[in-house]
């Protein structure tokens, strides 16, 4: 566990706005691919859920949970996606977990679940074909003023025909339904794509699945193929869609496996839409500097066009960003997108968390959310497809994925702010990580200090103190991080203690090492 002993006193820095980070749960349990909704009636309520079956509720504003459990008679077993609608209803879609199959046989549905009272939760199967996966849902409600399709709920996802499937033969297509009773039911499903996808689950499968809702009805559907991102249209509550139409290129596609200290993570495609009917469609793919980047598209005149891709991250170097997640402000009527950086990292094997508001064609400034770095898990702990953020007049709540050091997996890590996000107030302490995750022979440590120009490390290990160095700090005044290596074959086994200290002020973390 870390320590820190303060014998001078840190001054923080405040700019505007109050940021928290938080890890969910005491102690902290494993969990990844978080979902995350405020009540747009009630803020002090919200729901959180996250892979591969939990659903938690917070009546002040994320202080306590306690755990729902839905028991849906067609199990629950990943992909969760939460909203609740402006008439209170909660619900819930995410994979099913049929207990006649096996893995993955089992995903043979979609499960969409619905409670009026925060409790008792009803569910329906959504898509159920034989021999065919059922993955990635995701939904939309219209709740459009002006529509005459007001309240009707619109649920996709990605068929295979075979999951994992190099066949030519086996594809993957775009599946809808819609429900017209607050999701009580559903329509008989169509496929909207008129071109299948492959069944790999790659590059070349049609995955991100979501709609963007008109004011007067119509839908947008988007979703990523064959390194594209794609739309098409319905005017009649997606009983009939239209012609695909490609947006724009996504060089690389939405699957990443080639991100520093990471399995995979991806750059799928979500769309909302403002009350001005301008629709904002968020993703990530390979920049021009050989690394990931976050981008939008943006049409005002309801999809008939769309500008080239805007980049998002406003960084000067060759850090990654991935794993975007867009989402609407509805009352303040602003989208803002959340996603993973790498920029503070010069080893890529830490990140951060960024956001940034979307405003017509141009994205504001990036505002780091997190206090310290997250310690990626290297290739063998998957960190998750997706991220979570809701945002009611101003006061935000992101649920990420964080790999924690002290049970040494992945888990949700919770930051919110109270007020409206302009600037970061942070108090700068020092920072001490070490990620040992690394296949290879060596240990990454992360060190700051801030406002100071030199600092010791030092390695200790039983009385004796194996490595200390004074390393010069290149942006004092900022929150920039140095990074170095240190190889585990030269410190060996046991229980070590690394220590930072300036001027009386120490931090220390003390570790086994296998």
């Amino acid at each position: 566990m870390k320590q820190l002993v303060l014998l001078a006193v840190f001054v923080p820095h405040f700019l505007f706005g109050q940021i928290r980070n938080s890890q969910f749960g005491t102690p902290v349990v494993e969990g990844n691919e978080p979902t995350i909704a405020i009540n747009p009636n009630n803020p002090n309520e919200v729901w959180l859920s996250y892979n591969t079956s939990k659903l938690f509720r917070s009546k002040n504003a994320g202080e306590n949970w306690v755990e729902v459990f839905p028991n849906s008679p067609y199990g629950f077993y990943g992909d969760p996606v939460l909203k609740i609608a402006k008439n209170g209803s909660v619900f819930l879609t995410h994979l099913s977990q049929n207990k006649a199959k096996k893995w993955p046989s089992w995903f043979d549905c979609i499960v969409f679940e619905r409670s009026t009272n925060g409790v008792d939760f009803t569910s329906v199967c959504v898509g159920a074909r034989e021999n065919k996966m059922q993955d990635k849902p995701w939904f939309s409600i219209d709740e459009g003023q002006k529509s005459g399709f007001r309240g009707n709920i619109y649920l996709t996802w990605t068929e295979f025909d075979k999951y994992g499937s190099s066949n030519i033969r086996d594809s993957s297509r775009v599946r809808f339904a819609r429900s017209s009773d607050d999701g009580i039911s559903f329509s008989e499903p169509v496929t909207v794509s008129d071109k299948s996808g492959g069944a790999a689950d790659d590059d070349h499968t049609s995955e991100g699945v979501t709609i963007a809702v008109l004011s007067d009805g119509a839908l947008c559907c988007f979703w990523s193929r064959s390194d594209t991102l794609w739309m098409d249209k319905s005017n009649d509550a997606g009983k009939t869609w239209g012609i695909d139409v490609a947006i724009c290129k996504m060089p690389g596609g939405w699957n990443f496996e080639y991100v520093k200290g990471l399995i995979r993570t991806n750059g799928m495609p979500f769309a909302v839409v403002d009350k001005k009917d301008r629709i904002y469609v968020g993703f990530a793919c390979a920049g021009g500097q050989g690394d990931f980047d976050v981008f939008y598209v943006f049409s005002k005149d309801k999809g008939v066009r769309f500008t080239e891709p805007i980049k998002v991250n406003d960084d000067q170097n060759f850090g990654d960003q991935f794993s975007p997640y867009l989402t609407i402000d509805e009352q303040g009527n602003v989208p803002q997108m959340l996603w993973y950086d790498k920029r503070n990292s010069e080893t890529g094997h830490f990140c951060d968390i960024y956001t940034a508001k979307l405003c017509g064609k141009k994205p504001l400034k990036n505002i780091k959310i997190t206090k310290e770095p997250i310690i990626l898990p290297g290739q063998k702990q998957f960190m998750g497809d997706y991220i979570g953020l809701s945002v009611v007049n101003g006061k935000g709540m992101a649920a990420v994925t964080a790999y924690n050091d002290d049970i040494r997996k992945p888990c949700i890590q919770l930051i919110d702010w109270p007020i409206k996000l302009k600037k970061v107030r942070y108090s700068e302490d020092p920072v001490l990580l070490v990620n040992r995750n690394f296949d290879s022979d060596s240990l990454v440590i992360c060190l700051s200090f801030p406002k100071q120009t030199s600092f010791t490390f030092e390695v200790k290990s039983s009385n004796r103190s194996l490595i200390t160095n004074v390393f010069e700090v290149e942006n004092p005044n900022g929150l920039n991080y140095q990074e170095i290596f240190l190889r585990k074959s030269v410190l060996g086994h046991g229980l070590f203690t690394f220590v930072i200290r300036r001027k009386g002020m120490i931090l220390k973390k003390t570790m086994w090492l296998d």
